[in-house]
């Protein structure tokens, strides 16, 4: 595959010019006036506005209300009978980010029948799936979130003409031109914060580079979308004014028309200049929160907004008249008659903003959570979330500039941005009378916890941990006060039940509390293992034990196993072979090299006519004796990828597996990963009792990992794998004894991800050292 770089996004800026591209609350016209009382409380909000991508515009967005279950049952699906997944709603996971992958500070979540609605031969978004995923999002992070920005894996076929919607959930404040709803339950966020929900749609329409690109439109929009939680709604009236005016807004009543100084909003706003001699000039528009917005938002008081003007009367410089709605050219003088108005003037039409201030705008907590198209898995939209992500942390930047510092955003997912906050490294648990790292159900353990203050204040961070059928003592435990960047250890005592299931994932929530939010951390441990035979692959003697292409029929012309260092290598910020190993500094890699292209070490890469690349990379013998259900496991970065509407892709066909052979006999699979977009290491751990049935007796296993370049379009293979070590169960979790054949159970012909996107609903997990399984941070670490 040749990655093109030199593609143009000009299309992409045409469409995003030319296509009037948002959707806004619609406004409600009884705002009161000033020393009235506010108007009876809607029971519901109002429904967003369409604007469709030819210009034209709808007085609501009507969004399909039927659902999956509707369409399968021919009811609503809300009873006794209803599946399951319809009665536990957001209660169908718990515990921090259950049900949810996270990639970066995205919270990916795959898409059903409760958050997507069928329409035709895709899927779309109401107002219902929305407060399913607000709802599923704050179970899973808390209900400390103002907004929640929603990208989706799919084209949103319930508003395909709309760029972006702005869907409300709340409005108590006065003086905005709006009237009032609460239906915060109703997104799932009992205590009253959530404020609003964007429906951001697909982020590859904005193109590959919108973080680096000055004339991309996706932060515009984002800021619009964000803003509409408040303005923009205003009417005005001058003293001598007998009703309100209502000319400051056009599209949707909800947007500055283009005659008003409105300093360039984000709200469709322009930046007029008054030359001074009659003549005004368009400076710019779309490229700010202007100082009337920031009084909608609460980022400033009325008496902090200076006058703006409106103009009327337009001609041009030949004298000819022009329409007031006319597309204004940037640069070009424009004869008009000019009428001031003040923020005494809308206080006059819609009182005062009550509260003056909005907590929620100057520090703007919001999530940001990618949703994958139903039934698709989650793999094949790893690269699209993953851009998601890139293009989330300048959006912070973005806002906190837009505003002159007024106002700042958070988009962060377990942990304040500002003030105190913290991070929890991985636990390590340990019992009396058993070997470092290794403890068996029913032990009572010591769990030591790194914690490190990564916040802006000192403080001192009250840990709480919790894990299900799991006791700890005390709890919550407190650090000494910790400066910024500082870091210490808590421990806990903590009661390992009987019943837990060895070497399967146990989940362990951390929380400390702030003054912004708390910090929240979790991590899967697994018990009852103990490390046998393997390899870190660091000695120098790794080369001559292990055997590359043993049968000499591996077909890669490039990229077959080396052993060595890993070098970097990226496409479009996506990594396709880690810097490094994961212990030590030596692994085996498919082409060590970066390379001069990222394609370089590519499996078929340069191949006159499609083929199928392979390479195989055997393990020395490794002995079975003394392991009870033994299991594979190994560390692996694997990534098969093409390039696709300006994202990465997996490849179709593109695989990693493992075989394996017990004393000599036939290579039966393992284990097997099929093409997929890394975003890090990732510990695989996969069972041998379904092949160690066919041979009881063994006494050795080899294994074979075979990297495979079967898809015949351009994509890439890449993969690195470090250490490769047996595991045992303990005699506490009633291990068969060496030698005796093990209990056949169905299996799915693979090993579980322990660190990586194919770990099911609450994946990743990881393996630690020492036998005992923990998991790894689920931000997907990317190691440099």
């Amino acid at each position: 595959m040749r990655f093109d770089r030199s593609r143009t996004r000009a299309c992409l800026r045409v469409a995003a010019v030319t296509f009037p591209m948002l959707l806004a609350a619609k406004p409600v016209r009884n705002a009161p006036t000033v020393g009235s009382q506010p108007p009876p409380a809607m029971d519901h909000s109002p429904p967003p506005h369409e604007v469709n991508l030819w210009g034209g515009h709808g007085e609501g967005l009507t969004l399909g209300r039927q659902t999956w279950l509707d369409l399968a049952r021919g009811q609503m699906a809300t009873g006794p009978a209803a599946p399951a997944a319809a009665r536990a709603g957001a209660g169908h996971a718990r515990g921090v980010a259950a049900g949810f992958t996270i990639v970066g500070s995205v919270a990916v979540l795959e898409g059903d029948e409760l958050t997507t609605t069928p329409s035709g031969t895709g899927f779309g978004l109401n107002k219902d799936n929305l407060a399913q995923i607000s709802s599923r999002f704050i179970a899973a992070f808390g209900d400390e979130y103002d907004q929640i920005a929603v990208f989706l894996g799919f084209t949103d076929r319930l508003s395909q003409q709309a760029l972006a919607y702005q869907q409300p959930v709340k409005n108590d404040i006065r003086g905005l031109g709006l009237g009032f709803w609460d239906e915060t339950r109703q997104f799932g966020s009992p205590s009253g914060r959530m404020e609003s929900m964007l429906n951001m749609k697909r982020i590859n329409v904005y193109g590959r580079d919108a973080a680096n690109d000055p004339d991309n439109d996706l932060y515009s929009v984002w800021a619009q979308e964000a803003a509409h939680r408040w303005a923009l709604y205003f009417k005005y009236r001058f003293p001598d004014d007998a009703a309100d005016r209502t000319d400051l807004l056009l599209r949707q009543n909800a947007h500055w028309a283009p005659w008003v100084q409105s300093e360039g909003s984000f709200l469709d706003g322009l930046n007029w200049k008054d030359n001074g001699d009659g003549t005004f000039t368009v400076l710019d528009a779309n490229k700010r929160y202007g100082t009337a917005d920031q009084y909608a938002m609460g980022l400033r008081s009325a008496s902090e907004v200076p006058a703006f003007f409106l103009l009327d009367e337009f001609r041009d410089e030949t004298g000819g008249s022009i329409d007031r709605n006319a597309r204004f050219s940037p640069g070009r003088r424009y004869t008009a008659k000019r009428t001031n108005v003040t923020s005494e003037d809308i206080v006059r039409a819609l009182g005062p903003r009550e509260p003056a201030r909005s907590p929620a705008a100057e520090d703007l907590r919001m999530g940001v959570v990618f949703l994958t198209p139903p039934g698709s898995g989650l793999g094949l939209s790893l690269g699209e979330a993953f851009r998601v992500e890139t293009t989330r942390a300048p959006w912070d930047g973005f806002y906190n500039a837009s505003a002159g510092g007024r106002g700042k955003v958070c988009t962060e997912l377990l942990r304040p941005c500002r003030g105190q906050a913290f991070t929890f490294g991985a636990p390590t648990l340990a019992a009396a009378g058993r070997p470092a790292g290794v403890v068996a159900p029913g032990d009572e353990v010591q769990v030591t916890l790194p914690v490190t203050n990564v916040g802006t204040e000192p403080g001192v961070a009250t840990v709480s941990a919790r894990g299900e059928d799991i006791t700890f003592s005390p709890s919550p435990v407190s650090t000494p006060p910790l400066a910024p960047g500082q870091a210490t250890v808590v421990s806990f005592t903590a009661q390992l039940p009987a019943t837990l299931v060895c070497g399967a994932p146990h989940k362990i929530d951390f929380e400390a509390p702030g003054r912004l939010g708390p910090s929240k951390g979790f991590y899967d441990v697994s018990v009852g293992l103990a490390r046998g035979a393997g390899f870190d692959l660091e000695d120098a003697g790794t080369p001559a034990a292990w055997t590359i292409n043993p049968d000499g029929t591996d077909t890669a012309l490039v990229g077959a196993w080396e052993w060595g260092t890993p070098e970097r290598t990226e496409a479009f910020q996506f990594v396709l072979q880690p810097g490094g190993a994961v212990s030590g500094t030596r692994a085996f890699v498919t082409g060590a090299a970066a390379g001069p292209r990222p394609e370089a070490n590519d499996l078929d890469f340069d191949t006159t006519a499609p083929q199928v690349g392979r390479t195989t990379l055997e393990s020395p013998p490794m002995p079975l004796a003394g392991l009870g259900n033994p299991r594979l496991s190994y560390q692996l970065h694997f990534v098969a990828a093409g390039f696709e509407r300006e994202v990465l892709v997996p490849g179709a066909g593109d695989a990693f597996y493992v075989q394996a052979s017990f004393d000599g006999g036939p290579w039966v699979e393992v284990d097997r990963v099929p093409a997929t977009l890394a975003l890090g290491w990732e510990s695989r751990l996969a069972p041998l009792a379904p092949a160690l049935a066919l041979a009881p007796a063994a006494s050795s296993v080899r294994f074979r990992f075979v990297a495979e370049d079967s898809d015949l379009s351009e994509t890439v293979v890449e993969a690195a794998l470090d250490d490769v070590f047996l595991m045992g169960e303990l005699p506490a979790c009633g291990a068969p004894a060496p030698g005796v054949p093990p209990e056949v159970k169905p299996n799915d012909g693979g090993g579980c991800s322990l660190a990586g996107p194919r770990g099911g609903a609450d994946a990743p997990w990881s393996l630690a050292a020492l036998a005992l399984l923990l998991a790894r941070a689920r931000r997907f670490t990317r190691r440099a």
